[in-house]
Parts: structure tokens; C-alpha cells; sequence
């Protein structure tokens, strides 16, 4: 992560956050995170491939402790409020995907070990495929929607419009792209609320999990 970037677009976009009344997390958050990340992705399709197909609660929940403790530095994570129903994180341009060592060093070890080895491979196609896949439509130069999640039973009270729209804003006042995936068709209609446009619609090689990229262009106003 260019360190350019890091000193300035992070602290801009999380002047944005705070303006807009939402909660920037510290890193004692983390755990809570991917417990309401762990809550949100019951059954998630790429979750469950990872762990061979079947849902796994404490390997997701692994997962996400070990991903947001690894872009902590780099990513702009905030939530609805310091309750924590739903959560956003982003990360700036130039990122190209997680670390190999830092992800090991925040607790990858345990994860494999509790998965299986065989899991270190799967998180492996799937970064290099998304990764591409991003630079084929944005060439790294955008805002990267990571992870939006919302616990179970605090979803269709409009947390994710609370949670989408102050940064969107900012993307838009600072000409740039946003990008995502979901590997879930009901997600599609719900990112193209927010302007978002589906890119690609396949299968993730060697899985039967479908991938959706989705590219949002700034909105310019006069």
C-alpha cells in the first residue's frame, strides 16, 4: 500500500465517516466484528467452499478476525454505532490483496489448522482470481468494498444504506471508483440500489461458486 495513500485518502475518508455520525472501529473492535460478520455470512456460499463445502462458524469467524486484523492499517472500518449491528470496511487504491506473512503472523496457522491445509489453496485461487479481476476493470484505482455486514436480526432497518451512503458521497467527491464482489445473486439487486453495475457474472475456477464484480463510477455534480 503506497504510503502516500495511507497518510492522506484513509484519514480524508475517515473525516467523511465521522462526519456523517458513524462509528470508526479500534482495533479492540476487531473481535466483534467478525462475530457480526460471522453472524451475516451463515452459509455464504464462498465461505462454505473454503471449508469444503459445508457451513464452518468458527473457520469464518477465523477468517474474518484474521483478514481485519491484517488491512487494519490500510482499510477504513467503521460501523453504524459502538453497538455494532453492521459494519463496513474499504480499502483505498492501490490495494492489490491480503499479505501472505501478515495474514500467517495474525493467526492463519490456526485457521488452517482448524480447516484443513488443503483451505490454504482455495483462499489462494480465490484472492488471485478477484484480484485480477479487479485490475481488469479498475486497475487498482478505486475504493474496494472488502466487507459489508450486517447481524441477522438488525438487517432491513436500514443500517446498510446508513453505512453505504457517507462513503459513496466520498468516492464521489473524490472522483473515484468503487468496486465490489458478492457470491450472492440476492446481493446483486441490493449493490445496484446503490448505483452499482454488474461486470461479470462467473464461476470461480475450480468451484461451482458464482462471482459477481460490481464497479460503481463516481457521480459528478455540478
Amino acid at each position: 500500500m503506497d504510503k502516500l495513500v495511507r497518510k492522506i485518502e484513509v484519514p480524508l475518508a475517515k473525516k467523511a465517516i465521522e462526519k456523517a455520525g458513524l462509528y470508526i472501529v479500534q482495533k479492540k473492535d476487531l473481535d466483534r466484528l467478525a462475530d457480526v460478520a460471522a453472524d451475516a455470512y451463515q452459509n455464504y456460499p464462498l465461505h462454505n467452499w473454503f471449508t469444503k463445502g459445508k457451513y464452518d462458524e468458527k473457520a469464518s469467524k477465523l477468517l474474518m478476525q484474521i483478514s481485519l486484523k491484517t488491512m487494519t492499517e490500510d482499510a477504513v472500518i467503521y460501523a453504524d454505532s459502538e453497538e455494532i449491528n453492521g459494519f463496513a470496511a474499504w480499502l483505498p487504491f492501490g490495494f492489490t490483496g491480503n499479505k501472505a506473512l501478515p495474514f500467517i503472523m495474525n493467526g492463519g496457522l490456526s485457521l488452517f489448522l482448524h480447516a484443513g491445509f488443503g483451505m490454504v489453496g482455495r483462499l489462494q485461487t480465490y484472492e488471485n482470481y478477484a484480484m485480477n479481476l479487479k485490475k481488469e476493470f479498475t486497475d487498482h484505482y478505486d475504493w474496494y468494498l472488502f466487507n459489508l455486514s450486517i447481524k441477522k436480526d438488525a438487517q432491513g432497518k436500514g443500517i446498510a444504506s446508513k453505512l453505504m451512503r457517507p462513503m459513496l458521497q466520498f468516492c464521489d467527491e473524490e472522483r473515484m471508483v468503487a468496486y465490489l464482489e458478492t457470491n450472492k445473486e440476492a446481493n446483486v439487486g441490493l449493490y445496484q440500489h446503490y448505483g452499482f453495475d454488474l461486470m461479470k457474472e462467473e464461476q470461480i475456477p475450480k468451484s461451482t461458486v458464482t462471482h459477481y464484480a460490481m464497479v460503481r463510477k463516481p457521480i459528478y455534480k455540478e
